[in-house]
């Protein structure tokens, strides 16, 4: 096995500590800005503006990505969004938690948000060796379930114990280190292509429209996000108020996500040959749906927790295997718009998930909408054991000629 040289594992530690300081605003802002203005409306509105450029500015970001050195923007972005949370936390503090402002600078780390991962996403394969980057997409998996776990703790008690003004500052100081850690390794400047037809924002969707290959990962990535945005409500629901569980309780049912996410990420990817990657997703989607349709049927808390581990741990295995493969696949040249491109795909998909899943609960109960999630694996499954789906995708250099 290919030791880990140091750029990797600075790479890995600065995305992780970026991760860490994503996890840590999950919990911070929506508190804070509730807790200063007093409003749900404006602690949702905000919320929301930290996730519309990953929607609305993708494709922008990924032509960015593909015509900038990497390293740069990864710096760049972790340095604005650490100066944007100590802004907001001014204005929690001392400005009254007004509206527009916090919009405005939510908007501002949404947008840094999507040009680090796309740049971090579209760098990692100039670190490591083609047959070490399915082990190097596990490591990276296995950071962010780690700082998935401990973000939110972090966050509640950074707000409980020093107040908001603390916890935003040592969000940005999360990034800073990031950032620190980033500076360290060399530059990334994407591949030029020679013909202007590659040079359109619209060049990452033309491609995932032509190349089947590309196509059936998106189509897959889009059930795992819809599964990771939709699944947790309904199972909420049902632990409050058909179980009557203690918040405790349901606090460890839920926790039991990043147990499976570091198992997936740390042990079993390192098994896994992603040649065959549409056997794989569709096995891991099969996982995915099975646990899925099991969260409606049991009842006892420890069977849920280990329900919730297997369906966190398919999925971890699930999103390794979708970047591992689109990395592969795709021209250095587009891989940022690529990228982005799918984000934003993934990105409406969760968006819709999470509108639609609380009004089918209101209308047909948590259950009904587990199982709906559940038979949705199908045709997903369908697709991918099809024959022509497992075929090996196109070289990207012949992929990248045809978008001319």
């Amino acid at each position: 096995m290919t030791p880990i040289r140091k750029p990797l594992r600075y790479f890995l530690a600065a995305r992780a500590l970026s991760i860490l300081g994503d996890r840590v605003t999950d919990m911070v802002l929506p508190l804070a800005v509730l807790a200063a203005s007093g409003s749900a409306v404006t602690a949702g509105v905000v919320g929301a503006a930290a996730q519309l450029p990953q929607v609305l500015a993708a494709l922008h970001v990924g032509a960015l990505v593909d015509r900038r050195e990497r390293k740069g923007l990864m710096v760049t972005a972790d340095v604005v969004r650490a100066v944007a949370f100590v802004a907001i936390g001014a204005e929690v503090v001392f400005g009254g938690a007004r509206v527009v402002p916090l919009v405005l600078l939510a908007l501002v780390t949404g947008i840094g948000d999507a040009v680090f991962h796309a740049s971090a996403s579209s760098y990692l394969p100039s670190l490591v060796e083609d047959r070490d980057l399915l082990r190097a997409n596990g490591l990276v998996e296995g950071s962010d379930a780690a700082a998935t776990l401990a973000g939110p703790a972090a966050g509640g008690w950074l707000l409980q114990a020093l107040g908001p003004l603390v916890a935003f500052i040592v969000n940005a100081a999360s990034f800073v280190a990031s950032a620190t850690l980033l500076a360290r390794l060399p530059k990334n400047v994407p591949a030029q292509q020679k013909t202007e037809g590659d040079e359109s924002v619209l060049a990452g969707l033309r491609l995932v429209r032509r190349d089947r290959a590309q196509a059936v990962l998106l189509v897959s990535a889009c059930y795992l996000h819809l599964l990771a945005a939709a699944a947790f409500l309904p199972l909420l629901v049902r632990a409050n108020e058909e179980l009557r569980s203690s918040p405790l309780t349901t606090g460890l049912i839920v926790s039991a996500a990043g147990v499976g996410g570091l198992v997936s990420s740390f042990v079993i990817a390192r098994f896994c040959d992603s040649a065959r990657w549409p056997l794989l997703l569709a096995a891991v989607l099969s996982v995915n749906g099975g646990a899925v349709g099991v969260l409606a049927l049991f009842d006892a808390p420890l069977w849920l927790a280990a329900t919730v581990l297997v369906l966190d741990g398919a999925s971890a295995l699930g999103f390794i295997i979708v970047a591992t493969t689109r990395q592969r696949i795709t021209p250095d040249a587009l891989r940022g718009r690529v990228i982005a491109a799918s984000t934003a795909a993934t990105a409406t998909v969760r968006m819709l998930a999470v509108a639609c899943a609380g009004a089918l609960i209101d209308l047909v109960g948590p259950r009904p909408v587990l199982f709906g999630l559940a038979a949705l694996a199908l045709p997903f499954v369908v697709l991918l054991v099809l024959p022509g789906s497992t075929a090996c995708p196109a070289e990207p250099a012949s992929v990248a000629s045809e978008l001319t």
